[in-house]
């Protein structure tokens, strides 16, 4: 009688580890990833002026550069008023400090100019899920760039003026 008792509990401990195991590795609405990332999708709004006379500058590229470059980068341009917006993923745990850069491409009249976004300054506007999903959120940036004052360095060399040194 005592083996019959210990097969039938050992078997029905073996059962309900078995459908515990079942119960906790399966998700058939939204499946889990076990060794997933945890990212979070941003947007970055707003324009870019001159400084000198506060008028939108067309075409100026705005770069998102990734932690993990060069893979993640992004550049968009500005449209005739000046203004971006600009979308990426990033792998984050919510809401992280993002850098955004100007850079102007073509003419390079414009000097580059960096804007750091803090993490309190975001606003969250897509919902966290159960997965590594953490969310989307919204940002704000506005340049206002000042130009070349002189000469524009070509190669990283900087323009400089000779004088002559007079012998003794």
């Amino acid at each position: 009688m005592k083996k019959f008792v210990l097969k039938t509990y050992g078997k029905i401990i073996a059962w309900v580890l078995t459908a515990l195991g079942l119960y906790t590795s399966c998700d058939k609405i939204e499946p889990r990833v076990e060794y997933g990332t945890p990212t979070a999708d941003f947007i970055v709004k707003g324009n870019v002026n001159d400084a000198h006379n506060l008028q939108p500058i067309k075409d100026m590229g705005v770069i998102y550069k990734s932690d993990m470059a060069p893979f993640g980068n992004d550049t968009v341009r500005t449209d005739a008023n000046g203004n971006y917006e600009l979308e990426f993923t990033k792998t984050a745990f919510g809401a992280e400090d993002i850098t955004v850069y100007t850079s102007d491409i073509d003419k390079d009249e414009f000097q580059s100019d960096t804007i750091r976004i803090k993490a309190s300054e975001l606003k969250q506007i897509g919902k966290r899920r159960k997965n590594w999903y953490n969310g989307k959120f919204e940002g704000k940036a506005d340049f206002t760039l000042v130009r070349h004052p002189g000469p524009v360095p070509m190669y990283g060399i900087i323009p400089t003026r000779h004088q002559e040194i007079k012998g003794e």
